[in-house]
């Protein structure tokens, strides 16, 4: 590299393959373990992961200042989740084929763990702010507040999106013990 590449942060957003490969090693079960979570399928939640480390390869010099660097990971993995949901249900529409009954099945009689189950099948039906916040409120277990300080909105508006969002899931999951499940947008 040329000297004067090193005096221009914007040119120099790269981390080396020694600092990728030591943040997998701290941090890629993790990761893997989110993905799994969010994605709900082991092929794409690899891709994804896949997805975030080339990113973080390419773009991820921005973690050597981040003063927790497995949330910064996180939003990183989240993305590509995001996009991987986004891909799939694009593709879902294109062929118009409906969720397999293995994908429906029964849920866990915990009205909680239902309700976290559902709103994770339901992820990529969500416009990507809803995601964020049904991510960080359902999965991490973050208040309402520490929510809108993350996204970065108030309080009243994270409020009323977990709301929508569980009245949206309550309804999923009334008609899906009804018969009738819809690929439709709970929120």
């Amino acid at each position: 590299m040329p000297p004067f590449f090193h005096s221009f942060p914007l040119l120099n957003r790269s981390l080396g393959a020694e600092e990728v490969s030591a943040l997998y090693a701290k941090y890629g079960f993790f990761l893997r373990r989110r993905c799994g979570a969010i994605l709900r399928d082991d092929a794409l939640a690899d891709d994804a992961l896949q997805e975030a480390f080339v990113k973080v390869m390419r773009n991820g010099a921005a973690i050597r200042d981040a003063s927790e660097p497995l949330r910064w990971l996180y939003r990183v993995v989240d993305h590509c989740c995001y996009d991987a949901l986004r891909k799939r249900r694009r593709s879902r529409e294109a062929s118009m084929e409906s969720l397999g009954d293995d994908d429906m099945a029964g849920a866990h009689p915990d009205a909680a763990i239902e309700s976290r189950d559902a709103v994770l099948r339901l992820l990529g039906t969500f416009d990507e702010n809803a995601m964020r916040i049904a991510l960080l409120f359902f999965m991490d277990g973050l208040s309402q507040g520490e929510i809108a300080d993350e996204v970065g909105v108030s309080r009243v508006t994270v409020n009323k999106k977990v709301q929508a969002i569980r009245a949206g899931v309550a309804s999923w999951l009334d008609e899906q013990r009804r018969g009738k499940v819809g690929h439709e947008s709970p929120t």
